[in-house]
């Protein structure tokens, strides 16, 4: 199509640009010269006339007019002028024409002259028309037009050459369109032909897969047919919409007869109690795609009996409603075989107990000497008698909780613990078998903190764990319980040996029944291989699970989580202060604004807010519990402020509480000796809080804190710090930062974010809740934060850098600036 309309075009433009016919512009210049020699002819017969000479033409009226009537026929004009060309030369004609009436009228007048015998007038009329001849104007007309042509002939070339090469440029596209489309016919072809062998390749694929899906369909049902549990295919209600014969056969039905039905309201017996009822209904309801739920429960056959079966429901992962698998299993041979083994158990377990309990009671008094001083190697026959035999006592009972654990009929005492109690329990029980092995025991409990548990089953469960971690280690060596609160309100439980480690295969059985590592440490360390066992069900029932990192040569690490208890909240007399971890500020005045205004700012600052409304208030709270502060209003309407402020100074228990004034008056007159801070109304926030850090820091240089996991680092803080006379503190680690914080509450901090064990934003969110909310802070990292981090990462006045772009100038600045003066106070005034 583009190449028939660039040819086409191609042919207009030939055809437009062809030279022009010539016969227009012949038959027009030669009408114009007949008209310049009639013109000529004219004058010449006028003169002719007026030397008395024959005239050849004529000079009447009617030649005059045959001149204007040729004229006139000239403004037919050729098709080639423009309309601009053509008005010229109607112009160019009209002035010959006016120049042709003239003549007439000058001939006239000169004939009219010589009737009359005036001569020189006939010559004067004469004369004037031979000077303004209508031959000249004719000439004016040829070549006006001459011009005319010639520059319409000159577009007319240009327009020609436009034309051919607009022409050329259009065949070069058509011979372009032309190769082009016939490389695009071929590839065409080729594509073509390359298409028609996949669709082949792909129809024979087809035909193969669908060949095996027919095969894979067949075996499918096959296996549905042989499978000996009932499967059953319910949609999102319940409904029972296909199932094997396998399920057929334990139910007891036909396939016609309950497919539509409700599956659970057919195979669940009337009789079963409703929690159970939920428990199938949820697992059928809410089980995930790509997940299964098993549970046992009873089922009714058609004809009314029941058997116990065990359910899986697993979810049909696809588009399209939910529909749900149902794998049925009875298993009630399996249930008499649990009972009966459970029956030998508990009756062997029974009847070895006694004796053996007898058997240990009598060899214990043998070898306490009731029968007299046995001979030595009796007496070492005696001891390896009752040892073995507890040992096997041990095994029985192990053995008895275990099923118990697994049966879930083992009845947990749940009571609040202290956890540094198990540790001390658990290690006055095995301290005699780690003196024995020449192991040393270490207890490591963090901030005391306790969990909701069975007592004796947790020091079971940490005892056998340490008892393990002293027999695998070497003689010398330490074993230690850690405890220690994770984020998220968990206490972790570690055991730490320092034995030959475990490998990874293993760890993989480590927690089965009577498993040993090996045989050499079965006979060498003794051991029933029950003891992990029983602690991970009893972790297990706790809500938890027992983890083991080790590496071979480099000793293991048990650990266990569990549920942290919050403090209960004490009911104390509301003017005793009640959180030591928080800085009580006693607000005394009678301003309502005032008092609502102060305990909105300090509260927000981290401070414990005490309020009076009178100095008869405000000394019940001071008898009650001294605050670390006080703010006093000078006017109060029950007497004066300044005599109760310079009797408490006189008082030893309130001679160094630090007293902030606010008064109307903004001199501190004779007060100075008894105040911290005067301060004038209106009240300027940031000068109180300014003062208030100041009255409840400790006395002594400024201090800072300087948290980096980096020592070069630290090491160069540390340098600029004490270069400003500072007491600087050093911490590599977000929990040693919040313990040296704890400690001795610093006038600043120096964070670092990118910290091993808590990290910036831990340790920050750790001081907000205590003392440390208030505390001025310079974030310095090299991590790039985010508005969010910024925000996150702020206790009192916060500053943020970067280390690669802030200077030691500006930190130090900074420094300077948060420290508030402080810098050159050596101790803190009275």
């Amino acid at each position: 199509m583009v190449a028939a309309g660039a040819l086409l075009l191609l042919c207009g433009l030939f055809a437009m640009g062809r030279p022009w016919a010539t016969s227009d512009n012949d038959r027009y210049r030669s009408a114009l010269r007949h008209l310049r020699v009639a013109s000529g002819d004219l004058e010449m017969d006028v003169l002719r006339e007026r030397m008395g000479l024959r005239t050849l033409h004529g000079t009447d009226a009617e030649d005059f007019a045959a001149l204007r009537a040729r004229a006139d026929a000239l403004r037919v004009f050729p098709s080639f002028l423009s309309d601009m060309d053509r008005r010229t030369m109607n112009a160019a004609l009209d002035i010959f024409v006016g120049a042709l009436d003239e003549s007439a009228a000058l001939l006239a007048r000169a004939r009219a002259a010589d009737a009359k015998g005036a001569k020189e007038e006939a010559d004067a009329a004469v004369q004037a028309l031979l000077e303004n001849t209508a031959s000249s104007r004719a000439d004016r007309v040829i070549n006006t037009y001459l011009a005319l042509f010639e520059r319409t002939q000159a577009s007319n070339e240009r327009s020609r050459i436009v034309f051919f090469v607009v022409s050329l440029s259009l065949v070069a596209y058509v011979l372009v369109v032309m190769v082009r489309l016939s490389s695009a016919t071929s590839d065409l072809a080729s594509l073509n032909s390359d298409l028609e062998r996949r669709v082949d390749e792909r129809t024979r694929a087809l035909s193969a897969a669908n060949g095996e899906l027919r095969a894979n369909e067949a075996r499918k049902a096959a296996i549905l047919e042989a499978s000996p549990d009932g499967i059953l295919l319910l949609d999102e209600g319940g409904g029972l919409l296909e199932l094997n014969p396998a399920a057929q056969r334990t139910f007891q039905l036909q396939a016609t007869d309950v497919v539509g039905r409700n599956f659970l309201a057919l195979a669940l017996p009337a009789s079963l109690p409703e929690g159970a009822r939920k428990r199938v209904l949820s697992a059928a309801r809410d089980t995930a795609p790509g997940h299964a739920t098993r549970l046992e429960s009873p089922c009714l056959r058609t004809d009314g009996s029941t058997f116990p079966a065990e359910l899986t429901i697993a979810r049909v992962p696809g588009e399209g409603p939910p529909r749900f698998t149902a794998f049925v299993r009875d298993i009630t041979e399996r249930k008499a075989v649990e009972r009966m083994k459970n029956e030998f158990i508990s009756t062997v377990s029974h009847e070895l107990r006694t004796p053996l309990t007898s058997i240990r009671g009598s060899l214990g008094l043998l070898e306490g000497g009731i029968m007299g001083d046995l001979p030595p190697q009796a007496l070492d026959m005696v001891r390896i008698a009752r040892t073995n035999t507890e040992r096997l006592i041990r095994l029985i009972n192990d053995i008895l909780d275990l099923e118990k654990m697994e049966a879930g009929k083992l009845e947990l005492k749940v009571v609040t613990l202290e956890c540094s109690e198990l540790v001390d329990a658990t290690f006055a029980g095995v301290r005699g078998m780690a003196d024995s092995a020449g192991v040393s025991l270490h207890g490591e409990v963090t901030d005391s903190p306790q969990v909701k548990g069975d007592r004796d089953r947790l020091i079971q469960v940490l005892t056998n764990l340490v008892s393990n971690a002293v027999k695998f280690s070497p003689q010398g060596a330490s074993v230690t319980v850690r405890v220690e609160v994770e984020a998220g309100s968990q206490v972790r439980f570690s055991v730490v040996d320092q034995g030959p480690g475990i490998s990874a295969e293993q760890r993989a059985r480590l927690f089965g029944r009577f498993q040993q590592l090996d045989s050499s440490d079965t006979r060498s360390k003794g051991g029933t291989g029950l003891g992990l066992a029983i602690s991970q069900a009893i972790v297990e029932q706790h809500g938890s699970r027992i983890g083991v990192e080790s590496e071979e040569g480099h000793g293991s690490t048990f650990t266990f989580t569990l549920e942290a208890v919050k403090p209960a909240p004490v009911a104390v007399s509301p003017f005793v202060p009640e959180d030591p971890s928080r800085y009580d500020v006693l607000v005394t005045t009678a301003d309502a604004e005032l008092a609502t205004r102060m305990r909105g700012l300090l509260a927000d600052e981290g401070y414990r807010v005490l309020s009076a409304t009178s100095l008869i208030e405000a000394a019940k709270h001071l008898d009650e519990a001294l605050p670390d502060a006080l703010v006093v209003d000078m006017q109060l309407p029950d007497g004066q402020a300044l005599d109760w402020v310079r009797r408490l100074r006189e008082q030893p228990r309130t001679h160094e509480l630090p007293v902030l004034a606010v008064s109307g008056r903004s001199d501190n007159g004779e007060g100075v000796p008894y105040w911290v801070d005067w301060m004038p109304r209106p009240l300027e926030e940031s000068r109180l809080l300014k003062s208030l850090r100041y009255a409840t820091r400790q006395p002594g240089q400024a201090r800072v804190l300087v948290v980096d996991d980096d020592a070069s680092t630290r090491r160069t803080l540390c340098a600029q710090m004490e270069r400003l006379g500072v007491q600087v503190f050093e911490a590599a680690d977000g929990e040693s930062a919040v313990e040296l914080a704890r400690e001795t509450t610093p006038d600043l901090i120096v964070l670092d974010v990118g910290l091993p064990r808590l990290d910036g934003f831990e340790v920050v969110d750790i001081l907000r809740q205590g003392k440390g909310r208030a505390t001025p802070l310079i974030v310095f990292t090299g991590r790039d934060l985010t508005r969010m981090d910024e925000r996150q990462l702020t206790l009192g006045i916060t500053r943020h850098f970067t280390k690669s772009r802030a200077s030691e100038e500006e930190l130090v600045s900074s420094v300077r600036d948060l420290l508030n003066g402080l810098l050159a106070r050596k101790a803190h005034p009275s």
